[in-house]
């Protein structure tokens, strides 16, 4: 249950926090001088509310665990999701049983204990009465449970077999060409580029100059004077991601159509592929994390279609 071991582990980190804050946290100062109106409703999801003190509460947590800037829209976005999903479980009858539920909170009250301090003093600052502190570790874990029923061996199986180069640690050698802008927005601009490495991309395609040799002559990127090579990369390695999520399905030898990524317009060249080793059992856990993850985007997009949110007061920006 990954997603239950996050969860102590967050609660855990700010108890630790309290008491050793990093440069520009959030103190108990911070949080009684910043204080509004607690009982005040921001926003009702399917007529249940959400306050102001829930929102000033997942700001403090979230400034304690290192975002010093959490947007107050994002914060509210993500307590409404979280309102949706635990309607969700309840109504799918998905129960964490108790005594799974009393070791979480165990858990986290030893290592907070282990630090010298008192669990109940330092949950207190924090905000964390014992139905909050449960409520908090409870719905990751519910989660989990749903997820575990969802996410069988053969959509794993299935979810290696069609992305194993991503999973398995193949490294792909790669080579590019890029065209920077000096606006990004501008359309025409962009189309301008393209059109220009397009024809690049013919002339190599025909032999009338070789990649490393168009790189040379057009490309932008430092690289130039080395044939345009790319640092060898697996799938999230060095290459930046915006960059192998186009190159990593071209066959070895293949130059791909000019894409735009923030750096400005490219092609590029797949020279060479090493298939990697890492075997299913290697990667399971992340596979499970990365489908659990779209279950629960899934899941939230499906759930706001039909979802009654009533603004209470002005959306925040």
């Amino acid at each position: 249950m990954f997603i239950s071991l996050r969860s102590v582990l967050i609660v855990s980190s700010l108890a630790l926090l309290i008491f050793s804050p990093a440069p520009g946290s959030l103190s108990a100062a911070d949080q009684v001088s910043g204080a509004k109106d607690s009982t005040k409703v921001l926003v009702t999801v399917n007529g249940r509310p959400i306050t102001q003190a829930e929102l000033d509460f997942a700001t403090l947590t979230r400034r304690m665990a290192g975002d010093q800037k959490p947007a107050p829209a994002q914060m509210l976005e993500s307590l409404i999701n979280q309102r949706l999903i635990q309607e969700f479980l309840a109504d799918k009858k998905i129960t964490v049983p108790a005594e799974i539920l009393d070791q979480s909170v165990s858990r986290v009250r030893a290592l907070i204990q282990k630090t010298g301090n008192d669990p109940d003093q330092v949950l207190s600052k924090l905000g964390f009465t014992p139905e909050k502190l449960r409520a908090t570790i409870e719905l990751p874990l519910a989660w989990s449970i749903y997820a575990s029923n969802q996410i069988t061996p053969d959509k794993i199986q299935n979810y290696f077999t069609e992305h194993h180069e991503k999973l398995d640690g193949t490294r792909i050698e790669a080579s590019h060409i890029l065209l920077k802008l000096e606006d990004p927005s501008n359309q025409e601009s962009v189309d301008k580029a393209k059109t220009q490495l397009a024809d690049i991309r013919k002339q190599i395609l025909e032999g009338k100059l070789t990649f490393a040799e168009a790189a040379a002559q057009y490309s932008a990127a430092p690289s130039k004077q080395d044939g345009g090579k790319l640092v060898p990369s697996a799938y999230r390695g060095k290459m930046p991601l915006v960059l192998t999520q186009k190159i990593f399905p071209l066959e070895e030898g293949a130059i791909s159509e000019p894409f735009q990524t923030p750096f400005g317009i490219h092609i590029a060249q797949l020279n060479k592929k090493h298939p990697g080793q890492f075997s299913l059992e290697d990667v399971r856990g992340e596979i499970y994390r990365s489908l659990s993850r779209s279950l629960w985007d899934k899941t939230i997009q499906s759930l706001r279609s039909t979802a009654k949110i009533e603004w209470k007061t002005d959306r925040p920006s």
